[in-house]
């Protein structure tokens, strides 16, 4: 459903108007490609590809339906380098499963570094665009959404690297089974670390984490405060964009 173009849209150009509809659309599209991540964590621990589908799917919108039509041009290029890079490690891994996965195994903690940078990049230039916004509309509002659950899917893909380091950090007997083939158990393991992620972005916290291994608790804290920020100052710059339209 397309929104009703605001009045004082009146003051933009054609091309303006068609530029922050198109945006607008990224936000929405990118908010559902989110939502499918998370809902589809289960069907991943059957078909371990999927999650890493989704992954370059989020990129590529991204990439194409949000940071084209971006308010910022500033490190768009940027922006656009990080995440073919991801696309490009993440076809790579798959295909180094295939060959050898010791070699796909030594290449998750790079491919997962770029992953987290591409993500946060993208999320500040979001907040960024999202404090430019001339109206507070529903899409601006899932555009924030979306922007929320990025820190959880970058704190499960956190969770990755940290799984590749330091598996003691993980209670084993509340994660599936890795079986023999690291690179396999790792895909097997991975959608539970995403939905770990996500309930610590929430608060709802976790049971997957070792309360005693203290770079889990670090990251567990890093996921949950941040959430907690980027939801305080979405907030309270809505709240002052309608309180100076009120006046």
């Amino acid at each position: 459903m397309v929104e009703p173009e605001p009045l004082s849209t009146r003051g933009y150009t054609r091309a303006d108007v068609e530029r922050l509809r198109k945006r607008h659309r990224g936000y929405q599209l990118t908010l559902a490609v989110e939502v499918l991540l998370v809902l589809c964590l289960p069907l991943a621990e059957l078909w371990p590809g999927l999650l890493s589908l989704l992954l370059v799917a989020l990129a590529v919108v991204l990439n194409v339906f949000l940071s084209r039509y971006s308010l910022l041009r500033r490190s768009r290029m940027v922006v656009y380098g990080f995440g073919g890079l991801a696309i490009a490690l993440e076809v790579l891994w798959h295909l180094l499963r295939q060959i050898d996965s010791r070699w796909a195994v030594l290449l998750t903690v790079p491919h997962v570094v770029v992953w987290v940078v591409f993500l946060a990049l993208v999320l500040l230039r979001k907040v960024n665009g999202l404090v430019r916004e001339p109206f507070v509309t529903v899409s601006v509002l899932m555009g924030a959404a979306s922007g929320y659950l990025l820190i959880g899917i970058a704190g499960g893909l956190l969770f990755t690297a940290l799984w590749v380091f330091q598996p003691q950090a993980f209670n084993l007997a509340d994660l599936p089974a890795a079986g023999s083939d690291a690179a396999r158990g790792l895909m097997t393991i991975a959608p539970a670390l995403m939905a770990g992620a996500m309930n610590l972005l929430t608060t709802a916290g976790t049971a997957l984490l070792n309360p005693r291994n203290v770079t889990a608790q670090v990251i567990s804290s890093m996921i949950t405060v941040a959430g907690q920020l980027y939801v305080a100052i979405l907030i309270a710059v809505i709240l002052g964009r309608f309180h100076r339209r009120l006046r």
